[in-house]
């Protein structure tokens, strides 16, 4: 079965689902739903008036003559595009439905108040005069947003797309790199503007005023702040990798009150920071971890007395999707899991003979040699990164009380995965707890923030950035967490 995600007048919002069989006419399952009223040719190929544009594929074509191979399409209808349209996706963050077949409890507010985010429901509704604030989470990869009644303090709808920066690169070094160029900090602000402004026609559209918009409250990792701000990120491109800004700000923009959040790091930003507020984490004695994965991975280990945080990138293996049959994210950790435990692989990652040539096939998940590898490098940064915190701090692991992990690529992690594979050290388990997009819903705390609240907490500006490449016992620590633990 395949999904298809339409956004029918390209205002910047995925809003239609539609399923079809692998094998089926683009055409024929677009006419069937109600599409393509231009299209008079009815499927000759003559008229041009089922012309779409499908994201995955970076293309335009005749829908008369495309059938549908992949899992999933995102597809635009009605206008022509540039080949720089990365369109906007359903974000997985939000999505209830769960990747895996054993689905984590959902512990935080977003998704229990949530529907499914590709349907784009809204779940209650709000009085006709209220003041509204959204809360934004700009990453790597995904913008979600939520839209709030700043009185009753409900989620009355919410939505997301693809950040679509990642024409310019996954990472987000390689979109420092090009916003160093001639006219690229502001292609890289352009877009994150007209991103949000797609955002912004989403609640539009569903009905609700604009003058009722009161707040607004953003917060991302430091690098998306920076295009945000269109400020230079020379000094994120280098040792002693410098911010521009890492404060918290105020502005009124067109009458909103528009709060940005702050960070503690080039690669520590406000989106863990939101987290830490929302969690409540660093007023006690006790140890606790927060742990954000995705294309970056974030972690603070914290009490009340301060802490460390660190950052590392992870690169495609946390990123949750499935392209040419190839599965990257928590599809293909807990394919590769199963084969681990049924001997396919060894401790090293090294396919045995019967696999290593065409790689593992489990369903549609496909697990190849170089996938592994990539797995084990994000894995063993992860896990090192943490031990790393723990060993500064002369904290024994076992010590630690809470570990909440974040982030869309968390909410879907099955913890038994994790622990199999060694992303995580084998003395946090039973203290895990699946939290959510904690980004978000620190932003959808912060809009009752005054500016005078825009600071650090005593704990987190206290705590000390750990930077593990220059760190004398990362190289020693990052080999021995290579392997995968005994089974």
């Amino acid at each position: 079965m395949a999904r298809l995600y339409l956004d029918q007048y390209h205002t910047g919002v995925f809003r239609d689902e539609l399923e079809c069989y692998a094998g089926d006419n683009l055409y024929e399952v677009l006419r069937k739903h109600g599409f393509l009223p231009k299209a008079v040719c009815k499927g000759t190929g003559v008229c041009g008036g089922c012309r779409v544009y499908i994201a995955e594929e970076g293309m335009e074509c005749l829908a008369c003559r495309y059938v549908v191979e992949a899992e999933e399409l995102h597809i635009i209808l009605e206008e022509t595009l540039t080949e720089h349209s990365i369109l906007l996706a359903d974000n997985e963050t939000l999505c209830s439905e769960p990747e895996n077949t054993s689905e984590p409890e959902k512990n935080s507010e977003l998704e229990k108040n949530s529907e499914a985010e590709n349907t784009y429901k809204i779940p209650v509704s709000a009085g006709e005069d209220s003041p509204l604030g959204i809360a934004i989470d700009i990453g790597t990869t995904t913008i979600a947003s939520a839209l709030v009644d700043l009185h009753s303090r409900k989620i009355l709808a919410q939505t997301g797309c693809l950040n679509r920066q990642a024409a310019f690169g996954a990472d987000v070094i390689s979109r420092i790199q090009y916003a160093m160029t001639e006219n690229g900090l502001k292609t890289m602000h352009g877009l994150l503007k007209e991103d949000l402004e797609a955002l912004f026609r989403y609640y539009l559209m569903e009905g609700f005023q604009s003058s009722r918009i009161k707040k607004v409250c953003i917060s991302g990792n430091t690098a998306m702040l920076h295009f945000l701000q269109k400020l230079p990120v020379d000094g994120l491109s280098r040792y002693p990798f410098t911010p521009e800004r890492l404060s918290g700000s105020r502005r009124f923009v067109d009458g909103i009150e528009v709060l940005l959040l702050p960070g503690k790091s080039a690669f520590v930003g406000a989106d863990v920071v939101a987290g830490i507020l929302h969690l409540g984490l660093g007023k006690t004695k006790d140890y606790d971890l927060l742990l954000d994965l995705g294309t970056n991975g974030e972690l603070w280990l914290l009490n009340q007395e301060g802490g460390i945080c660190t950052s590392t990138a992870c690169g495609p293996a946390f990123a949750n999707s499935i392209s040419k049959g190839t599965a990257h994210g928590t599809t293909l950790l807990d394919a590769l899991a199963q084969a681990y435990q049924e001997g396919k692989l060894d401790e090293t990652g090294l396919l045995s003979a019967d696999y290593f040539d065409t790689g593992i096939f489990c369903g549609a998940v496909q697990i190849t040699q170089e996938a592994i590898r990539q797995i084990q490098l994000a894995k063993s940064a992860i896990c090192t990164g943490i031990e790393l915190a723990a060993y500064r701090l002369r904290v024994p692991l076992a010590e630690i009380s809470h570990v909440y992990l974040a982030g869309g690529f968390g909410f879907y992690l099955n913890p038994a995965t994790a622990f199999c594979l060694g992303l995580l050290p084998k003395a946090l388990e039973g203290k895990l707890q699946i939290v959510g997009n904690t980004s978000l819903l620190g932003g959808m705390d912060a809009l009752y923030l005054t500016e005078n609240d825009l600071n650090l907490p005593t704990a987190l500006e206290k705590s000390m950035v750990l930077d593990l490449s220059l760190d004398k016992n990362f190289q020693e620590f990052f080999l021995h967490r290579i392997h995968f633990p005994d089974r």
